[in-house]
């Protein structure tokens, strides 16, 4: 006798062989059965973007030091130029 569950889970073969559809997956469909060499891509791809993130995220921190620097030197450039033009202005009165 089977049970509520067990006959909500069995399927027969023939349900299986007739209904073929991909996997739902976040980045896109995906074939049952992955092959080793599948699984060997995967692996590299996984190892290749991790290292790509760890590249972004050092340019990112460089490009914000690079920021930092520009708005200091404009900073520093635009008081610069203020107290040139105070300066003139209090020599011309």
């Amino acid at each position: 006798m089977r049970t509520r569950h067990l006959s909500l889970v069995t399927s027969t073969h023939s349900d299986t062989m007739t209904v073929r559809s991909n996997a739902l997956s976040p980045y896109g469909p995906v074939r049952a059965g992955l092959t080793t060499w599948q699984t060997t891509q995967d692996q590299q791809l996984t190892e290749l973007l991790s290292s790509l993130e760890r590249e972004v995220a050092t340019l990112v921190s460089k490009s914000c030091t690079v920021l930092d620097t520009c708005n200091t030197v404009t900073q520093e450039v635009s008081a610069a130029l203020s107290s040139i033009a105070t300066d003139e202005a209090g020599t011309d009165e």
